[in-house]
């Protein structure tokens, strides 16, 4: 699942987009236009975030809009918060893992994104689909509000446009985003029925756009993992892999220190920043944590 963006000169090609073709936007009317115009800023926005949560620590930060409040807990979870009111009675919800494809090991390819899906399919407090029936049932829509995308280096998740009149639902979402941190089932039973559902994706991706880019990324990342991930994954893994190492691929990589909750909106930033202190903060730091590697391309001609 990618955000879905398209517009008439059809970019869904380029920019991030729901991978689901289900869910996948297929004409441009004025109100896909504007439904691809609010994805597109909320990516910007969430662009924004991955570039501040990734330079934190360093000697020479970025500067940061000052209306942002930003903390860190001590089990290494970084946190965002800003008021916003536009649009007026609505906040959106964001936990971004700093992980994607290029973390993966080679019988793991295609995993980071396996992953993704399984966040929707059982978790502690949402058994089986119950994040996107327990949201729906306040208007909280499955692709339009409630989405997410796997890129090479991180995967995001979002509650988008939330109503804020309901305290319960707020809470609702910190829940949800507190069970995406931590507390994925990743049932047996549940995996091995995703198997289908990626393997569909897998064959409708492979399109003029797909092939093209399997030609130009081999020399515009040369001599990189960039050059030889495919964020789907190859098919052979995902029809095969054992459950066991899905399992160990978020354990290795989907914890605190390396995610960030993010929430703007027509909130109350005092309230939500002690809400988050207070769930957030009883997840536990994973002991030994695997160094999470910079990606980078080699100069070349």
């Amino acid at each position: 699942m990618k955000f879905e963006i398209l517009n008439v000169m059809d970019i869904k090609n380029i920019l991030p987009i729901d991978e689901n073709p289900n869910r996948m936007l297929r004409k441009t009317t004025n109100n896909q236009i504007r439904i691809c115009m609010k994805r597109y800023l909320q990516s910007l926005f969430i662009l924004m975030i991955i570039t501040a949560f990734a330079i934190n620590g360093n000697a020479q930060q970025l500067p940061v809009d000052p209306a942002f409040r930003i903390g860190k807990l001590d089990n290494g979870m970084t946190y965002y918060i800003r008021h916003n009111e536009e649009p007026k009675d609505r906040a959106s919800f964001y936990i971004i893992q700093n992980v994607g494809a290029l973390l993966e090991n080679d019988n793991q390819n295609g995993l980071a994104h396996f992953l993704e899906h399984m966040a929707f399919n059982g978790t502690k407090n949402f058994p089986d689909k119950g994040i996107i029936s327990t949201l729906e049932k306040h208007g909280v829509a499955f692709g339009q509000n409630i989405n997410a995308y796997t890129a090479f280096t991180e995967t995001v998740y979002n509650l988008s446009e939330v109503p804020v009149t309901n305290a319960g639902l707020l809470d609702t979402c910190l829940l949800v985003l507190n069970d995406w941190s931590h507390f994925l089932t990743l049932n047996d039973k549940e995996i091995d029925l995703e198997r289908g559902v990626i393997s569909e994706e897998w064959r409708t991706r492979r399109n003029a756009g797909f092939r093209m880019r399997a030609q130009y990324f081999p020399i515009l990342f040369k001599d990189s993992k960039y050059a030889v991930r495919d964020i789907i994954g190859d098919l052979d893994i995902i029809k095969t892999f054992e459950p066991n190492t899905l399992k160990q691929f978020y354990h290795d990589w989907y914890r605190t220190d390396l995610q960030a909750i993010a929430i703007i909106g027509d909130i109350n930033v005092d309230e939500m920043e002690a809400k988050i202190k207070g769930l957030f903060g009883m997840i536990p730091a994973v002991e030994n944590p695997l160094p999470r590697k910079a990606f980078e391309v080699p100069y070349h001609k």
